[in-house]
């Protein structure tokens, strides 16, 4: 049964301690890490979406153009 005690004792410090300022940092870079590979990803999406959208105006000025141009 001590040895249990034991276990509990130490995981209840683990969890309690106050992290190190290096321990802080080494989260913080991580966190900074995702977050920018969120942005990298969101980055891309809307290069993607802007071409998209000039494609669809080229495409569409010229469809007009050639209506406009079979009117006459």
């Amino acid at each position: 049964m001590n040895g249990v005690t034991n276990i509990i004792k130490a995981l209840w410090e683990a969890m309690t301690r106050t992290p190190s300022a290096e321990e802080l940092a080494m989260r913080e870079l991580d966190e900074a890490k995702r977050e920018h590979l969120q942005m990298l990803t969101a980055l891309d999406y809307s290069k993607r979406m802007v071409d998209y959208h000039q494609d669809r105006i080229k495409r569409l000025t010229a469809y007009i153009a050639k209506g406009v141009a079979n009117d006459d």
